[in-house]
């Protein structure tokens, strides 16, 4: 067996060597894909984004056979995106360019015409419910025969099913004749909405400190009402924003034999119910820093409590909020807020503090709208006089929220309004002081993220002469969350070179936000406005412009922005010409 040994191993070796060279050469089979042919760009991006030939091309083969094989593979599939699109008499075939380091890959897509929809039939089983009759199908005769708008229809006439007390829709049947001569398709639907049923009791569990009670004062139904599935969904989505919850899942369950009140179950996980923050920000007044302390639920039913204390050069002060959800009603808010400060930027030195308590209302889950009652006692020094003001306050405010996101949106819109009535108690005269600020948000370029933003803020004072309003309640412009590239609180009214505020106010800004990455982002901006003590006095009408640029850095709680910003048309008192703004939160 031993005069074997050496024989065999030189013969092993020998094979190997021979072979190395070979398979060095098939591991360096690279390709490069290239589709010709395909017009529609969602169709190009679905293919490159669902087949093997794209999504594995940075993985070498061994065998050129191999390539072929992954790239024949691949045919059915573009043919069933071909069809997906309305594209049912495309062809595709694959040229392959060998001669060529890498390969050259050729997918060549010949769409052909586009198929319509020609007749849209839907039909409700065992069901003569008008208001299931009365929804209106949005596939329409003429338009593109897509599966995903076919699908969609499916999905929206089940919902709209749920939306209209029926719980446990299911489709019977998908009808989608194609008629290649004439290029049409039919599309018919059948669908079994199930018994009628109506909202039974709420079952809640996850609990483990908070009381079931709160989840069920939440509820935006009472029992006995009508099946909605939209009711459900806004519920969980309150649930979830109350920050109390880490998870929530809110769904109909089967009713019991012999009735049509259906239970709705809750599944909930708590998340932990104190939070500690400290923060810090730079910007026109310099550095700051704040902190922060909250308890989800004080006394076990949702009682929200914050605390916050906050310094800066000119500011220094506290405040604390308390929240009771469900008061009254399960969309009612009982808010109590109590602060003291003492700020002492250029304008003005006051020392305040004030308590208010507002009923808030949720109309709906994007229009809130409040009102309530307050004090406020503060002693104000501007240009060598001091004042004492106590005053009741009449707060009235309305919010109107359809943005994406809160910590960075995108798309939608955002309004918000307050006014409130001072009423004097020392005879130094009552007034009422409104704003208003309306934002705009629309995205331009979905693949880089190319968004604007837009805003309109506007305010008035009306009611009493502007001395007799207190230094800290007139307007101001200027600074980081104002005009940015101008000194807090240095655009309007001056006297002697001191701010004295006014009584009406014009801000507006627009960025373009662009997020490239998933974390770093970019921003150009332009701010503008003034403060007005005299509408009829010109020299008081000039607008004050800044403009800048800024970096965001996405984190999980939020971008962090750092803004640079130049004025561009400052006056001769303003003495830096750059500002710098560091903090958490987009702008607005």
């Amino acid at each position: 067996m031993d005069r074997y040994c050496p024989r065999f191993l030189l013969m092993a070796l020998a094979w190997a060597c021979a072979v190395a060279p070979m398979r060095g050469e098939e591991a360096q089979v690279e390709y490069k894909p290239k589709l010709e042919g395909a017009g529609d760009r969602a169709l190009k991006k679905a293919i490159r984004e669902s087949t093997k030939t794209w999504k594995l091309r940075s993985y070498p083969l061994a065998t050129q056979g191999q390539l072929r094989r992954r790239v024949e593979r691949d045919l059915p599939l573009i043919r069933e995106l071909l069809e997906s699109r309305g594209y049912y008499d495309g062809e595709t075939w694959v040229e392959y360019q060998t001669n060529r380091t890498p390969v050259r890959v050729v997918v060549h897509v010949e769409q052909g015409p586009c198929y319509r929809l020609r007749n849209v039939e839907r039909q409700w089983a065992a069901s003569s419910d008008p208001a299931l009759e009365r929804i209106s199908p949005r596939l329409r005769r003429g338009q593109k025969a897509m599966a995903e708008s076919v699908l969609a229809e499916e999905m929206r006439m089940l919902e709209a099913a749920r939306r209209n007390g029926y719980p446990f829709p299911r489709l019977l049947r998908r009808s989608v004749e194609i008629d290649r001569q004439e290029k049409v398709v039919d599309v018919a639907f059948e669908i079994d909405p199930g018994p009628p049923a109506w909202f039974g009791e709420v079952l809640v569990e996850g609990l483990k400190e908070l009381s079931p009670a709160y989840v069920r004062r939440q509820v935006p139904w009472e029992a006995g009402d009508k099946f909605d599935a939209k009711a459900v969904v806004d519920f969980e989505k309150k649930l979830l924003s109350s920050g109390l919850f880490g998870t929530v899942r809110v769904e109909a369950v089967e009713a019991a034999v012999g009735t049509n009140r259906v239970p709705v179950l809750v599944r909930v996980g708590e998340r932990d119910k104190r939070t500690i923050r400290l923060g810090a920000n730079y910007s026109d007044l310099g550095p700051g820093v704040k902190g922060f302390w909250e308890h989800r639920s004080l006394f076990g039913g949702g009682e929200h409590v914050e605390t916050e204390l906050e310094w800066n050069p000119v500011e220094w002060g506290g405040s604390a909020r308390f929240t009771r959800p469900g008061f009254l009603d399960a969309e009612q808010s009982l808010v109590l807020h109590a602060e003291g400060s003492v700020e002492t930027p250029e304008a003005y030195d006051a020392k305040r503090a004030a308590g208010t308590a507002m009923l808030l209302r949720d109309f709906t889950p994007d229009i809130q709208g409040g009102v309530g009652t307050g004090y406020k006692y503060s002693l104000v020094e501007q240009l060598g006089m001091k004042e004492r003001y106590a005053h009741v306050l009449f707060p009235l405010q309305a919010v109107f929220d359809y943005r994406d996101d809160k910590l960075n949106p995108v798309r939608g819109a955002q309004a918000f309004g307050r006014t409130t009535w001072f009423e004097d108690t020392l005879g130094t005269g009552s007034f009422a002081k409104s704003a208003i600020e309306a934002r705009h948000y629309a995205m331009w370029w979905e693949r880089y993220r190319l968004s604007s933003a837009l805003r309109l803020a506007l305010g008035s004072i009306d009611g009493a002469d502007l001395l007799s309003v207190p230094a800290d309640e007139r307007f101001y412009a200027g600074g980081g969350g104002s005009i940015r590239g101008y000194e807090y609180q240095s655009v309007g009214p001056k006297l002697n070179g001191v701010p004295t505020g006014g009584d009406k106010l014009l801000e507006f800004s627009a960025e373009l936000r662009l997020q490239p990455g998933r974390r770093l982002g970019y921003a150009l901006f332009v701010d503008g406005g003034t403060a007005y003590a005299d509408l009829g006095d010109e020299a008081n009408r000039s607008l004050r412009y800044g403009a800048g640029f800024g970096l965001r850095w996405f984190t999980t709680i939020g971008p962090l922005r750092a803004d640079v910003a130049y004025p561009l048309n400052p006056s001769a008192e303003q003495v830096e010409r750059l500002q710098f703004y560091v903090s958490l939160g987009q702008s607005f």
